[in-house]
């Protein structure tokens, strides 16, 4: 899976900055694809610059990058899915 992805601005809105959205995928800890559907959505956790785990939601395009149109604070729903 590729290091950067596209950070659509609704993914800001839980007060992460772009940046730490690119170093939790980047460092990604778990990552599940949620469905076999086009567009494939995956969901992710992993670090922000600061060390705490993020949650990630996104969606895979067809040249084979991402955009990411979620993000923020690991919630516990989340890490009982990627089993973290």
């Amino acid at each position: 899976m590729g290091d950067d992805v596209i950070v659509l601005p609704r993914a800001l809105k839980h007060g992460l900055s772009e940046d730490d959205i690119q170093c939790a995928w980047r460092n990604a800890k778990a990552i599940r694809r949620r469905n076999f559907d086009i567009p494939c959505i995956y969901a992710a956790a992993g670090p922000d610059e600061a060390g705490n785990l993020v949650e990630l939601l996104l969606a895979e395009q067809e040249d084979g990058g991402f955009i990411v149109y979620h993000a923020m604070k690991l919630t516990r729903k989340m890490a009982n899915e990627l089993d973290l």
